[in-house]
C-alpha cells in the first residue's frame, strides 16, 4: 500500500485537524470531526453537510462564505454518527434554523435525520434536503433509491447562496430541493481505490477495461466494458443524463467535470472539451457555467463524472453568486463561452509514400536515396516509440519516444509535399522546420538542429558521396553541439551519455569508410554497429548532460535513450538497403 498517513485509525483525525492548520477560516472540532466556519452569523441558516471521508475536497473543502457552515466527517467512506450530527447543529445552532444536505445513502439518511432529531429535542428547527442526481441505479448496497453524488457540490453552492443572501429556513430548503431535482450525474472508472485500513483496491479491473456508472464509495458500476475514448464517454454521458433531465434538447445548463482522484486534470479537460462538443450540437442549448476538477472523489480511483444541472433565473442567479469555500470559489456571473472546436481535422498519414528501395547512383548518395533514408527512419521512430519511451523511464521522464515520434509523425503526414524538393539541402531542411515545431521537449531542438545543420552543409551537392556523407553526419553532431552551448554553456561530448555518443561513432566510422573506399552498404553496416556499440557504452557512464543529468548514479545499468535509439535506427536503416 503506497499511502502518506500514520495510523488507520487515526487517519481521519488526522485528515480534519490537517484543514484546520491550513485554513485560517475554519476550525476543527477535533472530538466530533466538525469542520466549521469561525465566522458563523447567526441571522442566517446555517447549511451544514457531509457524510463518509475519502471524497475530498467534499465536503470540507466547501465550507466557507456562500456555501457550508460545516462539514461533519464520517471515518472513510462510512456516514457521521447521529451525535457527531447533533453536535453539529448545535455548535453552528442560528436564529433561522439548519438546512441539512443530505446524498442518498443509507447511513447518511438514518444518521442525519437522527441527529436533527436529537436537535429538535433542544428546540432547533433543522429541515433538510436529500440529493439522489446519479442516473446509473435505482438502488445500490448503499442506497435506496438513486445515490447522491457529485451534483450535491452545487446543490451545496445554491443553498449556501440563497442562505447568504437571508432567505428563511422554508425558502432555502425549497431553493436546494429545487437545485436537487435538478441535477443529474453518472459516472466510470478504470480501477478502484484503496481504503487505508484494507490496503488493497476494492475490485480488480485490466488494462482495457471500464467500470461505467460507478459510484463513490470504490465499488464497481453497472456494468464492466471495454474502454473507449473521451469522446465516445462524453457523448453517451450527455445523452443520458440530457434525457434523464427531460431537457428536449433546449434551455441553459451548468456542467461539472469531477475526477474521482487518480485522474490527472489533463484527462478531465480533454474530457470537458469533448462534453462541450457534444452539447454544441444542440442548437437550442446553452451551457451556461462550466467546473472542471476534483469536486467528489473516491479516494485514488482512476475515473470521473459528469453532472449536469438544468438552469432557469433562479438557479443562474444562486450560481453566480459570490462563494469563498476554497474547493470551490466563484468571483460572480462570468460570459458565456461558446465551444470552439480546436480539431485541425488532419488526416494522419499511415505510411511514408517513397521509393520502395534504395537505389545506387554511381556509387553515390542521391536525393532520392536520402529520402528513403529518412523515411525509413521516421518509422522506425514511430513504430518504437513506446519501446523508447520506456527506455527514457529508466533514468529520464519517459517521454522521449512519444516527443520524436509526433515529430516524424507529422513528416510522414507532410510527405509528399516534403518529396517535392528536388535537392538534398532544400529536403533536410524542410524536415529540420517541421520536426523543430512539432518534436517535443528538448527532442525538437536536437533532431531540428541536426536536420537543418545537415541540409546547410549539403548547400549546392547534388549527391553524395560516402566520404562527404560522412562529412554531412559530423556536420550533423557539430550542430546538435552548438544547440547545446546555445542552451547550457556548452555541448555535448562522448561521455556526457548522450545521443552524442552512439552519433560519434557513427559519423567517425563512415568517414574512414570513405577513406577506405569501402562499398556504402557495408560502410552503413559498420556505422551503425559503432552507434549501437556506443549507445552500449552508455550504460556505464554516470550521465553529466542530458535527461539522466540530474539523477546521477541511478542512471547507471541503462543506455541513454537518445543513444540507444540511433543504435536502433542506423541498424533499421541498413537493414533497408539491402
Amino acid at each position: 500500500m503506497r499511502k502518506i498517513m500514520n495510523k488507520a485509525d487515526r487517519f481521519v483525525y488526522e485528515l480534519c485537524n490537517g484543514i484546520a492548520m491550513t485554513n485560517p477560516l475554519v476550525t476543527n472540532d477535533e472530538r466530533y470531526k466538525i469542520i466549521r466556519r469561525k465566522d458563523l452569523d447567526p441571522g442566517k441558516v446555517t447549511l451544514i453537510s457531509g457524510g463518509g471521508s475519502g471524497h475530498e475536497p467534499a465536503h470540507a473543502g466547501y465550507v466557507g462564505k456562500g456555501m457550508l457552515d460545516a462539514a461533519v466527517c464520517g471515518d472513510i467512506f462510512a456516514s457521521p454518527t447521529q451525535i457527531q450530527v447533533y453536535k453539529a447543529i448545535e455548535e453552528t445552532r442560528s436564529e433561522k434554523g439548519t438546512l441539512l444536505i443530505i446524498k442518498n445513502y443509507s447511513g447518511d439518511l438514518m444518521n442525519f435525520k437522527n441527529g436533527a432529531a436529537l436537535a429538535e429535542e433542544e428546540g432547533i428547527e433543522v429541515k433538510y434536503v436529500v440529493v439522489s442526481d446519479d442516473i446509473a441505479v435505482k438502488d445500490s448496497l448503499y442506497t435506496v433509491g438513486q445515490r447522491g453524488v457529485a451534483g450535491t457540490v452545487l446543490v451545496h453552492k445554491i443553498a449556501g447562496a440563497a442562505a447568504e443572501e437571508g432567505c428563511s429556513l422554508e425558502e432555502v430548503q425549497k431553493i436546494a430541493a429545487h437545485a436537487a431535482d435538478s441535477v443529474k450525474s453518472i459516472g466510470f472508472a478504470f480501477s478502484s481505490c484503496v481504503v487505508p485500513a484494507k490496503g488493497s483496491p476494492t475490485f480488480q479491473i485490466c488494462d482495457g477495461e471500464m467500470e461505467y456508472g460507478v459510484g463513490i464509495h470504490g465499488e464497481p458500476g453497472i456494468q464492466r466494458e471495454t474502454s473507449v475514448t473521451s469522446r465516445e464517454l462524453a457523448a453517451r454521458m450527455t445523452s443520458q443524463l440530457l434525457k434523464a433531465l427531460n431537457m428536449e434538447n433546449k434551455g441553459e445548463i451548468a456542467i461539472l467535470v469531477n475526477g474521482f482522484g487518480g485522474t490527472a486534470l489533463q484527462e478531465l479537460y480533454v474530457l470537458a472539451n469533448d462534453v462541450r462538443r457534444e452539447l454544441d450540437q444542440y442548437e437550442n442549448l446553452t451551457v451556461y457555467r462550466s467546473f472542471v476538477g476534483n469536486y467528489m472523489t473516491s479516494i485514488d480511483m482512476m475515473g470521473a463524472s459528469l453532472t449536469i444541472m438544468k438552469l432557469d433565473e433562479s438557479l443562474k442567479h444562486y450560481l453566480d453568486c459570490e462563494s469563498c469555500a476554497p474547493a470551490f470559489r466563484v468571483d460572480g456571473p462570468v460570459p458565456v463561452i461558446p465551444f470552439r472546436e480546436t480539431d485541425l481535422t488532419v488526416t494522419e498519414a499511415q505510411v511514408f509514400e517513397t521509393e520502395d528501395s534504395w537505389k545506387y547512383v554511381g556509387e553515390q548518395v542521391s536525393p532520392e536515396n536520402i529520402k528513403y533514408m529518412v523515411a525509413q527512419m521516421g518509422q522506425c521512430i514511430i513504430d518504437h516509440e513506446v519501446p523508447f519511451c520506456t527506455i527514457d523511464s529508466y533514468a529520464g521522464d519517459g517521454d522521449f519516444g512519444a516527443s520524436v515520434a509526433k515529430g516524424f509523425r507529422q513528416l510522414r503526414n507532410e510527405w509528399l509535399m516534403l518529396k517535392e524538393k528536388d535537392t538534398i539541402e532544400g529536403f533536410l531542411k524542410a524536415c529540420g522546420m517541421i520536426i523543430i515545431e512539432y518534436c517535443g521537449g528538448a527532442s525538437g531542438p536536437i533532431w531540428g538542429s541536426a536536420f537543418m545543420g545537415a541540409g546547410k552543409w549539403a548547400k549546392g551537392k547534388v549527391s553524395l558521396s560516402l566520404d562527404e556523407f560522412g562529412e554531412m553526419m559530423e556536420e550533423v553532431v557539430r550542430s546538435i553541439q552548438r544547440t547545446g552551448e546555445k542552451s547550457f554553456g556548452r555541448g555535448a561530448v562522448v561521455g556526457d551519455k548522450t545521443l552524442i555518443d552512439a552519433l560519434v561513432p557513427y559519423a567517425d566510422t563512415l568517414v574512414a569508410c570513405g577513406k577506405k573506399q569501402m562499398d556504402i552498404k557495408e560502410a552503413f553496416k559498420e556505422a551503425s554497429a559503432a552507434a549501437v556499440k556506443g549507445a552500449k557504452e552508455t550504460e556505464k557512464i554516470v550521465a553529466r548532460m542530458g535527461r539522466a543529468g540530474v539523477v546521477g548514479e541511478r542512471s547507471l545499468g541503462h543506455p541513454d535513450a537518445g543513444a540507444y535509439a540511433l543504435g536502433v535506427i542506423f541498424s533499421w536503416i541498413t537493414e533497408a538497403l539491402k
